[in-house]
């Protein structure tokens, strides 16, 4: 007998009536583009579009871009100025490759350039980049020092393959970071797009997903992050990388495909299995994470972005993930949005909690009750295996492996706290500065729109403030990428046509002392005659 599943609750929320739209939060100030009240700074290149890898040198100084077929090195004060100076590296995609990628049936203006999507710190001395390569991804390295790519001593350019790391399509999401030299990457490793990995490579551990296992099902990935839960751990914990995306949710029996939006959890010690799971991931979980309307509960199911707020290394515990949704049943004529909040406790919840099963007659998804394996499936090594003599994932006992193989889906979902509704606009970026105004601090959140819009918002507690509203490109251009500078107090928005630069406040705005307070704005406080900008923000750790 099968066992008992779980009422489909999400099918009887989406077949109730709609219930009235929410409230549009309207923001206090909204600005039209290139308005002289906020004053904004703009880089473009000619002939260069798609600007959508961003990096900040570590000391600030340098504002590394990708875009189609070009990178660049901007000084982060003089390159955003009219006549700015800037280093540019052009890399194209080789005749050849545009010519393969046009015979096989794609667009060649459109398919058949080289997209940068990769674009990380190496080391102190180079960076690490990946581009589509017209549907045939390549990776290489750039020197820092005159920022050009390097080369072996007989001066040719050192590529490397970049499949399994860097997408084929341009238009396909997928995320990258590096770790201690290693990349970690979550993307597609084939031509027709059909093949999605969570791996690691730049390492002599090389490791992935099983495909064969459908631990991923046709993924759409936006962030990841890197969290050092080896530090301060009793239990001799290893550091985590967290990954994020949509995906269709095969526990799910509805009439269409229903997209889940989820977490799925690796550790950094990880060597894959002995016998089973060789060169697989052996500690690879995932959850499901809800943002939920209050009220009727109607979901915000598909993830766009999350942004990864700690405020130190040593207090990861703390650990906040921002994540904008949208949803895949739009109500209304608008395209609206929401922005939860999820604990670092809840998310480890969901992970210590009990396993999902499919039943392979039925092909209905159950909640494991029984006993399982030790030491636990999916879990780090820590002091307690070590003193069962398993030192490494590669020693971890079959039974463990093959339960793994078949119930990598925790039952426990990750609930968070609904911090903005907003139907009159669709987030895709999100980035978080954590604020020490004069009382308190606060969580400042910038959020990118389809519109080509910036959103200022603060977190008060029992509710959010959408402080301002800026146009920064024309209403065509998505909000592709954020960026944060938090020592400098700017952000970097990225879009088809350029990047800009925006201070996080412009406290001059606010004319009266009224205004100034009314703002809300954590940045600024009134003080003798005019509103003034806050010396005592106190930027965090932060990661994405």
């Amino acid at each position: 007998m099968a066992p008992r599943t779980r009422p489909p609750l999400l099918l009887l929320l989406l077949l109730l009536p709609p219930p009235p739209a929410a409230r549009a939060l309207v923001p206090r100030i909204s600005l039209p583009l290139d308005s002289e009240e906020r004053p904004s700074f703009r880089f473009q290149a000619e002939n260069v579009s798609n600007y959508t890898a961003l990096l900040l040198s570590r000391d600030g100084e340098t504002l590394y871009v990708g875009a189609r077929e070009a990178l660049f090195a901007l000084n982060s004060s003089a390159s955003f100025l009219p006549g700015g100076e800037y280093q540019e590296l052009l890399w194209s995609a080789d005749a050849e490759r545009k010519y393969q990628c046009s015979f096989k049936g794609k667009d060649p203006q459109r398919d058949c350039q080289n997209y940068i999507k990769i674009l990380l710190s190496l080391n102190s001395s180079h960076l690490f980049t990946c581009g589509t390569g017209a549907f045939s991804p390549l990776c290489a390295y750039i020197s820092v020092e005159n920022f050009t790519l390097a080369q072996d001593k007989a001066g040719n350019v050192l590529l490397e393959d970049g499949k399994g790391r860097c997408p084929f399509d341009p238009n396909f999401k997928s995320t990258a970071l590096m770790v201690d030299g290693e990349l970690y990457t979550g993307t597609v490793g084939n031509f027709q797009g059909n093949d999605p990995a969570i791996s690691r490579s730049q390492s002599r551990r090389p490791i992935k997903t099983e495909g064969s296992l459908n631990w991923l099902q046709d993924p759409a990935f936006v962030a990841s992050a890197y969290i050092p839960e080896s530090l301060g751990s009793l239990q001799g914990d290893d550091d985590k990388i967290y990954f994020f995306f949509s995906e269709t949710g095969q526990e799910f029996e509805f009439f269409e495909n229903t997209i889940v939006s989820r977490i799925a959890r690796i550790c950094k010690g990880d060597e894959g299995g002995g016998r089973i799971l060789q060169q697989r991931w052996t500690s690879f979980l995932k959850a499901q994470l809800l943002c939920l309307r209050p009220g009727d509960g109607f979901p915000f199911n598909v993830l766009q972005d999350v942004f990864t707020l700690s405020p130190s290394p040593e207090d990861w515990r703390d650990t906040l993930f921002y994540g904008v949704f949208t949803s895949q049943w739009h109500r209304g004529t608008t395209e609206g949005s929401a922005v939860c909040v999820f604990s670092m406790k809840d998310v480890q919840r969901a992970f210590d909690g009990f396993y999902k099963a499919v039943n392979r007659e039925t092909l209905q998804w159950y909640t494991v009750a029984y006993e399982v394996p030790t030491p636990r499936p999916g879990s780090c090594i820590t002091n307690s295996t070590r003193e069962r003599r398993i030192n490494s994932s590669l020693q971890l006992p079959d039974r463990v492996l093959n339960f793994l193989k078949d119930h990598f889906l925790m039952d426990g979902q990750v609930r968070s706290r609904l911090l903005l509704l907003q139907p009159q606009a669709r987030y895709q970026r999100v980035t978080v500065h954590r604020v020490a105004g004069l009382h308190r601090t606060y969580d400042v959140l910038f959020l990118g729109t389809k519109d080509g819009r910036l959103h200022k918002a603060v977190d008060v507690g029992s509710s959010v403030h959408v402080i301002e509203e800026l146009q920064i490109f024309s209403p065509g251009q998505p909000v592709q990428n954020l960026l944060l500078d938090p020592n400098r107090g700017l952000v970097y928005a990225a879009s088809y046509s350029g990047v800009v630069q925006v201070p996080v406040a412009n406290c001059d705005l606010y004319r009266s002392c009224g205004d100034c307070l009314l703002a809300r704005d954590p940045y600024c406080a009134w003080s003798g005659n005019r509103c003034r900008r806050l010396s005592l923000y106190r930027p965090e750790a932060t990661s994405r």
